[in-house]
C-alpha cells in the first residue's frame, strides 16, 4: 500500500483534498490499465475483428507484424516479457492455425525466424482496425488539437517509461554480475 500525502485546504466546515498532478495521473493510469486488461475488452475487440485467436496470440502476432524480417523465439520472448517455452507453445498453436510460419535464419542455420503468414497479417490487421475504431469512438467529441496533444503527451510518457525500464534492466544486470 502506498502512502499518499495530500494538501488540505480548509473551506469553512468542509475540508477539500487537493491531489497533486502525479496523484491524478496515477489514478487515471490505474483506471486505464484496469480497463484495458479486462478480458471482456479483448474478447469484444476480437469478436468485432472476427479473429479466432486469444490475447496471448494477438500480442505475439502484434510483435511480429512490426518486424518484417522475423524474430527468433528468444527475441520474441524477451520483447513479450515471458520465457521461451511459453512462446514456443503459443508459436506451435499459431503455426497449426496457419497464422505464422518459420523460416531459416540466414545469419544462423541452427535458428529460425518467425513471420506472419498472409492470413496472420490479415488477422492482426482486422484486430488493429477494430482497436482503432474503438479508440476513435472513445475520442469522439474531442477537438482535433486535444487528440493530437494527448497523443504527443502519451507518446512522451511511453518513451520515458521505456527509458526507465531499460535503465532499470541495465542496473539489475550489473547487480547480478
Amino acid at each position: 500500500c502506498l502512502l499518499m500525502v495530500s494538501k488540505f485546504r480548509d473551506q469553512g466546515a468542509a475540508t477539500v483534498v487537493e491531489r497533486s498532478p502525479v496523484e491524478d495521473i496515477e489514478a487515471a493510469l490505474q483506471a486505464v490499465v484496469r480497463t484495458l486488461n479486462q478480458v471482456k475488452v479483448h474478447e469484444r475487440l476480437l469478436r468485432v475483428a472476427g479473429a479466432r485467436v486469444d490475447r496471448a496470440g494477438v500480442a505475439l502476432m502484434y510483435r511480429l507484424c512490426n518486424d518484417e524480417e522475423g524474430l527468433r523465439i528468444t527475441d520474441l520472448a524477451e520483447r513479450l516479457g515471458v520465457d521461451a517455452p511459453t512462446v514456443t507453445r503459443k508459436v506451435q498453436q499459431l503455426e497449426r492455425e496457419g497464422l505464422i510460419v518459420r523460416h531459416d535464419d540466414p545469419g544462423d542455420r541452427r535458428a529460425s525466424l518467425l513471420v506472419l503468414t498472409a492470413e496472420g497479417q490479415r488477422t492482426i490487421d482486422r484486430v488493429l482496425t477494430a482497436r482503432r475504431a474503438w479508440l476513435t469512438r472513445l475520442l469522439d467529441g474531442w477537438e482535433d488539437r486535444d487528440q493530437r496533444r494527448f497523443g504527443q503527451l502519451l507518446s512522451h510518457f511511453a518513451e520515458a517509461l521505456t527509458r526507465d525500464l531499460d535503465a532499470t534492466v541495465e542496473i539489475d544486470d550489473t547487480d547480478t554480475q
